[in-house]
């Protein structure tokens, strides 16, 4: 007879969720996404993002190094931002299952799985789910817009196969749209009593890029920024420095 397993993922020292304490959890996967949200927001203000190619290729070695930071940046926290969106709904899913499981009694769980279901249908959804696969696959869904003169107008996320748009999103309008569809999903399957427990805005500190273009506040405007260098090294070659040779930024 072939032992069962399990589910090797699970960790014998954190206690298994019930329904309301897996939506509990969902939501700090909701507040993830609004802080990868924010960092995309201030990122999409570098000019790293909003100067034609053949302008970044004409600089130095110095800004273009820069410019490729702040690129990473964004694109780092956009691909994020769908991953948290996305998984959203996979925890909802794996939430209802748990509960059908060891509550089989319990109405509202297969109610909750049509409900999800029904959910799952809506195009948001499949375009959360697409771009959060597109943004692994190929971290450069950014797009420009440019006038004819080769002046940035706004930033705006690639249509997929697939989906139709009825007008151009500017990027950030677009991951609101998407943000505010997974917080109301989220809130569909929250008992009333918790609704008002958990917050409805957010406040994160994100560092400003190589390259930003918008206004900083005064008090701002001279911050240091701590640069943290990060190596890899063979056998070969000499230690990685440690902590204390990095060095404060402008």
């Amino acid at each position: 007879m072939t032992e069962r397993l399990g589910d090797r993922r699970e960790m014998s020292d954190v206690p298994k969720l019930d329904l309301t304490g897996s939506l509990a959890e969902i939501w700090f996967q909701v507040s993830y996404a609004a802080y990868h949200m924010a960092y995309v927001r201030v990122y999409s203000q570098s000019a790293a993002l909003r100067t034609n190619i053949e302008q970044m290729r004409r600089q130095d070695a110095e800004a273009r190094m820069q410019a490729q930071t702040d690129v990473v940046v964004c694109r780092t926290h956009l691909a994020a931002f769908f991953w948290y969106l996305d998984h959203a709904f996979e925890a909802l899913r794996t939430a209802i299952s748990r509960g059908q499981k060891e509550h089989p009694e319990i109405r509202r769980f297969w109610t909750f799985e049509r409900q999800l279901g029904e959910l799952e249908k809506k195009p948001l959804r499949g375009e959360i789910k697409d771009y959060r696969n597109m943004s692994h696959e190929n971290p450069g869904i950014i797009g420009c817009s440019w006038d004819a003169n080769h002046n940035f107008l706004y930033h705006f996320l690639p249509v997929i196969n697939g989906h139709e748009r009825t007008a151009d999103l500017e990027l950030n309008e677009q991951l609101q749209q998407y943000f505010e569809f997974v917080v109301n999903v989220w809130l569909d399957f929250v008992p009333g009593d918790f609704r008002e427990a958990f917050p409805r805005d957010f406040t994160f500190p994100v560092t400003v890029p190589f390259m930003f273009t918008g206004e900083l506040p005064e008090a701002l405007s001279s911050a240091p920024q701590l640069h943290v260098t990060l190596q890899s090294y063979t056998r070969m070659d000499p230690p990685a420095p440690s902590a204390q040779e990095t060095s404060p930024g402008r």
